[in-house]
């Protein structure tokens, strides 16, 4: 295996159990958060969390499916596009939403249980959007890889998500299951 793919197979092999440990451990800090600060949570929290969740799900999948691609089996990414595919109108739709009803929620406290629901639901809201954001349109995320962070300093803006490009080329019969 040459170094770049030995590199690229390192750095995925962590990534993508990183993304779905985080589908359990952030909700759970949130939470534990919350509590002792002696807030409680309602609704607007839980449904937050949920586009947040299914986000980091299709990320850590995505990951998985990337790495064993590098490795020769491609059938798994095929199969997380097509999966990806489906659910990225409902996680765009629920994504937004839930912002929405946090800004909402500031305005209108009532609609919330504590202060502490408002900050958990819009922690988690502003998450789901930079997720969303993340996967299925630009990369925002620069700085856990030295190229990706020297090209952003370097002017160069922000380039299209990875899973973007492999979502295009399943829609267009080019990504195949093999």
């Amino acid at each position: 295996m040459s170094n770049r793919k030995s590199a690229i197979v390192d750095r995925l092999s962590g990534y993508w159990k990183m993304e779905l440990g985080n589908v359990l451990l952030l909700p759970a800090a949130m939470i534990a958060l919350s509590y002792i600060q002696g807030y409680s949570l309602g609704w607007l929290s839980f449904i937050s969390i949920v586009p947040m969740a299914g986000l980091l799900v299709i990320g850590g999948l995505y990951w998985r499916a990337k790495l064993l691609s590098v490795q020769g089996l491609h059938t798994p990414l095929f199969r997380t596009m097509a999966l990806a595919a489906k659910l990225q109108w409902p996680l765009a739709v629920s994504s937004f939403s839930v912002a929405a009803l946090c800004l909402i929620s500031w305005l209108y406290p009532s609609m919330s249980a504590s202060f502490g629901d408002r900050c958990t639901a819009s922690i988690a809201a502003a998450l789901a959007v930079l997720e969303y954001i993340n996967y299925y349109h630009r990369q925002l995320q620069h700085f856990d890889h030295a190229a990706d962070w020297k090209r952003l300093l370097q002017g160069e803006g922000f380039r299209p998500a990875q899973m973007a490009v492999d979502l295009t080329r399943y829609r267009n019969g080019v990504l195949r299951s093999v």
